[in-house]
């Protein structure tokens, strides 16, 4: 069972859930049931395109992560493809019982996801365009469920988490040009080379940070935003250095830290609704 558990990537799947409910409370309700409910599609459709990634990146995984469930053998091919089928109906089922919005999301993500696994992840910067925008929409799912409003009220976490989201990715593949050239991968790196791809790395975490600066959620947001953007000046400092694996890992701790302070902006804007 831990392998069924460890392919999920949970820790990606509580940072994903934790941004979709950072979304709702941007949008003005925190309401338990609702909170549960989109924490819980959220963790289990992350999940399952995570399961449905490694099923088919089981022989690029081979070389790049062999210790992963699939290459490892703990989980058969076909055990990790229904599971991830599993998953994903069961998101967008809990998706549903919010509204008609967010049942549209969980669908059309969860088709993205599948899509992503199967089709575009060789395909040069379009995988990774399709995984930073998931990762940003985890923010809309959460406002989707107070409605068109809510959407609207999130476009900013969306578009910060974009540009992170976009640098991370293009740090990964530059980190994993060797299996997926064995694979047969089309990415970035493969096609134009390192050099360029170290400078999109370099100019999206810039972009991040600059405009990091225009969300209007208070001064309680902009004290902690500070310290991700220092995680993201840290990671175009270890590009410049060819240190993809560096960076990767600093541009991830400064999303977790940039969620804390979209929090904070949300709990501040909660509490003036309140006045």
């Amino acid at each position: 069972m831990r392998a069924y558990w460890e392919i999920l990537r949970p820790f990606n799947c509580i940072m994903a859930a934790a941004a979709s409910i950072i979304g709702l409370a941007i949008a003005g309700g925190l309401g338990i049931e609702a909170s549960a409910f989109i924490f819980l599609a959220v963790f289990l459709i992350t999940g399952a395109g995570n399961a449905i990634n490694d099923y088919y990146d089981r022989e690029i995984d081979a070389v790049n992560r062999p210790g992963r469930p699939i290459p490892s053998k703990r989980i058969s091919p076909g055990a990790a493809f229904n599971y991830s089928l599993a998953l994903f109906a069961a998101g967008c089922l809990l998706a549903g019982l919010v509204n008609q919005i967010c049942l549209a999301v969980s669908i059309f993500n969860s088709a993205l996801l599948f899509f992503y696994a199967r089709n575009l992840k060789a395909t040069p910067l379009a995988g990774n365009v399709c995984v930073a925008f998931l990762t940003g929409s985890t923010f809309l799912f959460g406002g989707a469920a107070r409605g068109a409003a809510g959407l609207w009220a999130n476009q900013i976490p969306f578009l910060l988490s974009f540009l992170a989201s976009m640098s991370r990715e293009i740090a990964k593949d530059i980190e994993d040009v060797e299996g997926d050239r064995l694979g047969g991968a089309r990415t970035l790196p493969i096609l134009a080379g390192e050099k360029i791809s170290f400078g999109l790395v370099a100019a999206f975490a810039l972009a991040a940070v600059v405009f990091s600066f225009f969300a209007p959620f208070g001064r309680a947001y902009l004290g902690i935003v500070v310290v991700a953007d220092l995680f993201f000046l840290v990671s175009v400092r270890k590009i410049a250095m060819g240190d993809a694996a560096g960076t990767q890992k600093a541009l991830k701790r400064g999303m977790a830290v940039a969620l804390l302070a979209f929090l904070a902006g949300a709990l501040l804007k909660m509490s003036l609704l309140q006045i």
